[in-house]
């Protein structure tokens, strides 16, 4: 079984406490069942999806994709901002992505990282460059 990684897993619980109004516990305990199924990395970011105990809970979240969090990975501070995706109240994509160039030899997955922190949504009109803003969704097993 894959296991999400350290920095996965912070920001992918931090991400639920932002976007689950029922205080994340649903998301949470879901997470904590989740195997790793895929993983895409892109130069400037990664898209990991995952699959979840579908016997628990489903969650209710205000927005999917969702989240504002930024993390610090590396000796260079390299910044990662994540999104969740839910579908039918069970998570299943963590997406990181930077505004900067690429994340040249760093290895997001095993890295030191900073606690990933809430940070404030961008300007209306600015896209982040993510799927969703593409008008893309993500869905397990078909990455575009």
């Amino acid at each position: 079984m894959k296991q999400l990684s350290a920095l996965e897993m912070a920001a992918a619980v931090a991400l639920a406490e932002q976007i689950s109004p029922d205080e994340s516990r649903a998301l949470i305990e879901q997470l904590r069942t989740a195997e790793v199924s895929a993983r895409e990395f892109t130069g400037v970011g990664f898209y990991t999806e995952f699959t979840v105990d579908k016997s628990l809970q489903p969650a209710v979240v205000t927005v999917s994709p969702g989240g504002w969090l930024r993390s610090e990975v590396g000796p260079d501070a390299y910044p990662l901002e994540f999104m969740l995706y839910v579908k039918d109240g069970y998570a299943g994509v963590i997406e990181a992505y930077s505004y900067f160039d690429g994340y040249g030899d760093i290895d997001l997955l095993t890295a030191s990282f900073t606690p990933p922190r809430a940070i404030d949504p961008p300007n209306a009109g600015v896209s982040s460059g993510s799927r969703a803003d593409r008008g893309l969704e993500v869905e397990s097993g078909h990455l575009p």
